[in-house]
C-alpha cells in the first residue's frame, strides 16, 4: 500500500513539473515579457552562491530568453521524470536514482552545448567585429552608431548582442551598465578588454580606435592559433571520442546478438556497481582529455 502511494505521489509530481516546465518554456518563447530580450532595468541580479552563480552565467551566456527560474524548472522536471519513470515501470530504486542524474543532467547539458555553438560562433567573427567598431570610431562616429553599424555588417549572435547594446543606449542607459550587461552574455576576453577600453574612454580619455584595432588583430591571431591547435590536436580528440563511441556501440552489439554476456552483470549483486564504475571511468577520462586538449588563450 505505501509503495503504491509512493508510486502515485511520484507520477503526480512527474506529470505536474513536467506541464509547468512546458508551460513556462511556452510562455517565455511565445510571450516574453519584454520582446526576446529583458530591457537592462528589467535584467536579473547574478544571484549568491557557486552553483546559482554557475547556473546563472550557464543561461546568460547560453543567449537565450528563458529565465533562470524556468530553467530551473526544466532541470527539475527532468530530474522528476527521469527519475519517476523508472521507478513507474520497474520499481528498481537504482534505476531511479540513475535516471535522476540523467533528466537532471540532459537540460543543463543542451544548454551547454547551445552555450558552446554560440560562444564559438562569436569568436569567429569577432576580429571583424572590432575592425568595424575601430573603423566606425575613426570616422567620428558616437557608440550608440557604432553598435548600430556593428549590428547590420555582423549576423549571427554577436550581431544580435551588438543590436541589443544599440537599442539599450538608445533609451539612455549609460555606456557602463550597457558594458556590462553585455560582457555577461559575450564570455571572450578580447570582448571584455574592449568593454573595459570603452568605460574607461567615456571617463579619462584616449585613442579608443586605436586600441580596439590592435585587439582586433590580437583576436585574429588568437583566432589563428586556436585553429592550428585544433588541427594539431584532431588526431588525439577523434582518438578519444572514437574509444568512448566505440565502447558504447560495442556494448550495445553485444547486448543485441548474445544477451546472455551481459546478463550476469544485471542479475549479479555486484554487476550494477561495476557497470556503474566503467560509466564513471569513460566520463572521468573523457574530461581528462578534454581538460589536456582545452586551450586558455
Amino acid at each position: 500500500m505505501n509503495s503504491e502511494l509512493a508510486i502515485m505521489g511520484v507520477t503526480f509530481a512527474t506529470i505536474s513539473v513536467t506541464l509547468a516546465a512546458i508551460g513556462m518554456l511556452v510562455r517565455d518563447i511565445f510571450y516574453p515579457r519584454v520582446e526576446a530580450r529583458r530591457r537592462l532595468e528589467l535584467a536579473p541580479e547574478e544571484p549568491k552562491g557557486e552553483l546559482n552563480r554557475a547556473f546563472f552565467h550557464l543561461m546568460e551566456e547560453s543567449g537565450t530568453s528563458l529565465s533562470m527560474e524556468t530553467g530551473l524548472l526544466i532541470v527539475m522536471g527532468g530530474a522528476i521524470a527521469g527519475g519517476g519513470l523508472p521507478l513507474v515501470f520497474t520499481e528498481n530504486l537504482l534505476a531511479a536514482a540513475g535516471g535522476l542524474v540523467l533528466g537532471a543532467f540532459l537540460p543543463i547539458l543542451v544548454f551547454m552545448i547551445i552555450r558552446w555553438w554560440r560562444v564559438r560562433s562569436m569568436m569567429k567573427v569577432l576580429p571583424q567585429a572590432l575592425q568595424a567598431v575601430a573603423d566606425s570610431v575613426r570616422s567620428g562616429q558616437t557608440l550608440s552608431e557604432t553598435m548600430d553599424l556593428v549590428s547590420k555588417e555582423i549576423k549571427g549572435p554577436l550581431g544580435s548582442e551588438f543590436a541589443y547594446g544599440h537599442s539599450q543606449l538608445e533609451l539612455g542607459h549609460s555606456p557602463l551598465s550597457v558594458m556590462n550587461r553585455m560582457v555577461r552574455r559575450i564570455p571572450i576576453p578580447e570582448f571584455r578588454i574592449f568593454a573595459t577600453a570603452v568605460v574607461v574612454h567615456r571617463r579619462a580619455g584616449g585613442n579608443l580606435s586605436l586600441l580596439t584595432e590592435r585587439m582586433a588583430h590580437s583576436a585574429r591571431d588568437r583566432q589563428d592559433v586556436r585553429s592550428h591547435l585544433m588541427a594539431v590536436t584532431s588526431g588525439s580528440r577523434l582518438s578519444a571520442v572514437g574509444m568512448v563511441a566505440g565502447s558504447i556501440i560495442a556494448v550495445a552489439l553485444i547486448a543485441w546478438l548474445e544477451p546472455v554476456y551481459i546478463q550476469p552483470f544485471l542479475t549479479h549483486p555486484s554487476g550494477p556497481y561495476l557497470i556503474a564504475g566503467a560509466v564513471g571511468l569513460q566520463i572521468l577520462g573523457g574530461i581528462w582529455v578534454w581538460r589536456i586538449l582545452k586551450s586558455s588563450y
